[in-house]
């Protein structure tokens, strides 16, 4: 008796954004938002915010974003977003929120880049942080016994020029600035090392 070969399940993978898309999208986001009338304040992070801010990369699947109040709301669009594509309801995560500095919340030393969908009918500010709090959480998210990509080393040299980060001792000292907690310190001395090492030695 012959049996009828079933359909293996396709897993749908995260869509590839470009600049356009992803402002795209985030307006799609800000329509679907049930805020009441609030206007939410959501920061990228990670490849997203390199994205939308900077001509480091063309394209990216990883979209971080936290939102200063109404992540709920956040979630809740994005899921709609994604049963409206046909996306993994992971497109968009807060995953980028356990390695922000908790002292710090937007706008505090972030940059305002859009106001979606435009006004009077504005839902959603989208910021990204400035570009030295950038380049500590760039470095901080790091591994110590992992080399540097090339692509993080060609945009930790970017947010490095940026900064004016021009020594060890400066990228050290916008760690500590940043990241000030004792149990920190060794850790981000020996950050500063290994990066201001492998970005300085490539250039």
């Amino acid at each position: 008796m012959s049996t009828i070969p079933q359909e293996e399940a396709v897993a749908v993978g995260p869509p590839d954004f470009t600049r356009e898309s992803l402002i795209a999208a985030l307006t799609e986001l800000a329509q679907l938002i049930d805020s009441h009338e609030t206007t939410i304040d959501l920061a990228l992070y990670g490849p997203a915010c390199l994205l939308l801010a900077t001509p480091l990369r063309p394209a990216t699947t990883t979209i971080d974003a936290v939102a200063a109040e109404g992540q709920s709301w956040i979630d809740k669009a994005a899921v709609r977003l994604a049963e409206r594509h046909g996306w993994p309801s992971t497109w968009m995560t807060d995953q980028a929120r356990k390695h922000l500095n908790h002292r710090i919340g937007v706008p505090a030393h972030h940059l305002l880049m859009l106001r979606v969908p435009l006004a009077p009918t504005e839902r959603l500010r989208v910021f990204v942080p400035e570009w030295d709090y950038l380049l500590s959480l760039k470095v901080s998210a790091l591994l110590m016994d992992e080399p540097i990509s090339p692509q993080e080393q060609q945009e930790l040299r970017h947010l490095m020029r940026a900064s004016g980060v021009h020594s060890e001792g400066d990228l050290d000292g916008l760690l500590t600035r940043f990241r000030s907690g004792p149990c920190e310190r060794r850790r981000m001395l020996a950050l500063a090392h290994a990066v201001w090492w492998q970005c300085s030695t490539n250039r």
